[in-house]
Parts: C-alpha cells; sequence; structure tokens
C-alpha cells in the first residue's frame, strides 16, 4: 500500500439541511461535489475518475485516520499526513500554504488529538469515502473533550469524507 497517496480534498461541512464537499484534484479536476444530510454524491463536474475498488478507497480512509492519530499521539509528525495530501488539497478549508501551518497549529492547539470511527468508512462515489467519527483531546487545563460526529443531542449529524484521485 503505497504511504503517498494523494489526497484530493478533506472536509465535510453539514448542517441539517445542506452538506458541501470541495474537492481539488491532483490530475483531472473536480470543482465540487453537493450532497443533502449522507444521500450519494452528485458532481458537477465534466469527468470523474475510474472507480477505485471499496475495499482501497476505505482502506486508504482508515490510513489517513492511522496518520493524523500517530500524530496526535506524539508517535509521528504530521508529515505521513501531508504526504497523502495533493498539493492543491483544501484540508478542512485550509489551502495552500496556508495547510501545513493552519494544520499543525490546530494539531498544537488540541494535545493528543484522536480520531475514532463510530461506524466503518462508507463509499459515496467513485473516488469518495464517508465516516462518522469521535474526536478526542486533552484541553490547556488538561481535561478530556469529546466531539461526536453524529449527537442527536445537538441536533449533530456531521460527516468526514476524503476524496481521492485515481491512484488512491
Amino acid at each position: 500500500m503505497a504511504m503517498n497517496s494523494s489526497i484530493n480534498a478533506l472536509i465535510m461541512k453539514s448542517t441539517r439541511t445542506t452538506s458541501m464537499l470541495l474537492i481539488a484534484s491532483h490530475f483531472h479536476p473536480v470543482t465540487s461535489f453537493h450532497s443533502t444530510f449522507l444521500s450519494p454524491v452528485r458532481s458537477r463536474s465534466k469527468r470523474l475518475y475510474a472507480t477505485l475498488q471499496p475495499e482501497r478507497l476505505c482502506s486508504l480512509a482508515k490510513d489517513f485516520i492511522r496518520h493524523k492519530n500517530a500524530a496526535g499521539r506524539g508517535d509521528a509528525n504530521l508529515e505521513s499526513v501531508f504526504d497523502m495530501c495533493s498539493p492543491d488539497v483544501d484540508l478542512y478549508g485550509l489551502k495552500g500554504d496556508d495547510v501545513r501551518p493552519g494544520f499543525t497549529s490546530f494539531f498544537e492547539k488540541h494535545q493528543c488529538l484522536c480520531h475514532e470511527l463510530i461506524d466503518e468508512p462508507t463509499v459515496v462515489g467513485p473516488t469518495t469515502v464517508q465516516y462518522t467519527f469521535t474526536k478526542s483531546w486533552v484541553d490547556d487545563d488538561g481535561k478530556e473533550k469529546i466531539w461526536n460526529s453524529v449527537d442527536p443531542n445537538k441536533p449533530r449529524n456531521k460527516v468526514e469524507r476524503l476524496g481521492f484521485d485515481e491512484e488512491g
């Protein structure tokens, strides 16, 4: 399995009515994906990539989570995460020269950051996988904080989506 697979994008912003995933492609531009709640992805682009095998997409998503968690535990730095990103990635709204310092700063502010899957990743498009997750970290006062992407008490129903290029 290639450790430097390119992630074209990573961001899912959800509201109760509309969700938007912005994808920037490494090889062939995909302008954006839109979906409502957790419905299948529809594309505005004229060309989509050849479908990656669902097992490969899910494995790549788990690799991305594993790399983020290793950095959060302090077992590794964020280089393995950045290695998976294409040069024009949109990483949680960070783009271009803002990606490395912004993501690094986020990890510094969220000590012991860990993402755990609530459910297995689900393939929602030819090159797109999404998953629900729980995020935990230690705040400045040493208290553990937990944030669930799905929480009926808020109500919150968010997913994280990863878009991959045809190479994975």
